[in-house]
């Protein structure tokens, strides 16, 4: 691409370069002659070879001394860059970054009908799934790394530490309590507990047996082992489906001061906080944990993998709703609008000079000759109309000082 703008460029400079060459030509040639036409001739090439040198300095002096001449206040940019860079961060930061000018375009344009209809795209959503998918790759890739495992490690280590365990468990036992969910937990214990019971009798019975004396007989192991698996099973039917229940009761008065023991308790306190210790300093349970997660990552990248992903299917699926119920509700977009534009501004506004800064900062980072050439290339092109304008406009002046002259 450099390669393309620098073959234009040159081949744009021989046009001022010719016609320049050309008012030389006809300044020479119309020099001696007498005749009356020539003396217009003269004159406009004359006053054009001036405006095209004139302007040739200029454009010149811009990017470098004109003829390798160190001539004061020429070669502009190479020696200003950083001030130009500083003025050009400033202008962005005051006519672009400025918060009023952020909120007004942003508030002509409907930001949530523009991504709802992003989002519902075939586009818009394979570009959501593939970014998903890269940040879920890149985290999981991150994650086996040593040194973010070593890392992660002390991190958690470190805000373990400072969690009392005790208090924290008693928390969250008084908030099950106060929603009834400890019951619901109990009701669930106990029906997986019977389906246990029920699927496991010839276990039960083979360690019966196993235990009982020699001289009991086998059909006595059985019978008493099928009237004890009745009365527990009844016992647990019963809990299951009566809330009212006795033992539910007690069950309850338990948990309850269970939670206040583990929040008030100078024993559950020692006993939280030696369970803590341990867990910090068994290198194994670590060594596990991370095999854990170490296999659901393997399963996810291998998902994230496959033509048919699961997961994209389901990032798919869940932005595609998001669109249809946000394409259907104007209320909806008028809270996403204004609450994006606050958002925006108030980051564009606290944040204008960095991101203003980003300008000088590059341009203070390029060399003085290599920005200059950067810019040449970007506006060197047009930089050349000013030279062949130069030269026509100036031998037209020539042509009128002429006239001038004569009429004097």
């Amino acid at each position: 691409m450099s390669e393309d703008k620098e073959l234009r460029l040159r081949r744009m400079k021989r046009i001022p370069l010719l016609l320049l060459l050309l008012m030389a030509l006809l300044f020479a040639y119309t020099l001696h002659h007498p005749e009356p036409w020539a003396a217009w001739l003269h004159a406009f090439s004359e006053a054009g070879m001036v405006g095209a040198l004139a302007d040739w300095f200029a454009v010149v002096a811009l990017f470098r001394h004109p003829l390798g001449i160190p001539i004061p206040h020429t070669a502009i940019i190479p020696n200003r860059k950083n001030d130009l860079g500083e003025s050009l961060s400033h202008f962005v930061a005051e006519n672009f970054l400025e918060p009023g000018v952020v909120r007004k375009k942003l508030q002509s344009v409907n930001l949530a009908e523009f991504v709802a209809a992003w989002l519902e795209s075939e586009k818009g959503r394979r570009s959501v799934e593939d970014l998903v998918a890269t940040v879920l790759r890149w985290g999981l890739g991150a994650l086996h790394e040593t040194r973010v495992r070593r890392f992660l490690s002390r991190l958690s280590s470190k805000q373990l530490a400072d969690i009392n365990l005790a208090p924290l468990l008693g928390n969250t036992i008084e908030w099950l309590v106060r929603g009834q969910r400890h019951q619901e937990i109990l009701t669930q214990v106990l029906r997986y507990t019977i389906v246990v019971l029920h699927e496991n009798q010839e276990v039960i019975r083979a360690k019966v047996q196993q235990e009982s004396p020699w001289w009991v007989p086998g059909f006595v192991d059985d019978r008493i082992m099928k009237k004890m698996l009745e009365r527990v099973e009844t016992r647990l039917f019963e809990m299951t489906l009566d809330p009212d229940h006795g033992m539910r009761a007690q069950f309850n008065v338990w948990v309850q001061k269970l939670a206040h023991d583990l929040q008030h308790s100078s024993e559950h306190r020692r006993w939280g906080e030696d369970f803590k210790q341990q867990l910090l300093a068994n290198d194994e349970l670590q060594d596990y944990l991370y095999g854990l997660w170490r296999e659901l990552a393997r399963s996810i990248e291998e998902d994230i993998d496959k033509p048919e992903s699961s997961i994209k299917k389901q990032v798919g699926d869940w932005l595609r709703n998001i669109a249809e119920e946000l394409d259907n509700d104007p209320e909806m977009q008028a809270w996403v609008n204004t609450w994006l534009t606050e958002a925006i501004t108030m980051v564009v506004a606290r944040n204008s000079a960095q991101i203003s800064s980003l300008i000088s900062d590059t341009v203070r980072s390029w060399d003085g000759t290599d920005t200059s050439r950067r810019i040449e290339l970007a506006i060197g092109r047009d930089l050349q109309f000013i030279r062949i304008n130069g030269t026509l406009v100036g031998g037209l002046v020539g042509l009128v000082i002429h006239a001038i002259k004569l009429g004097v």
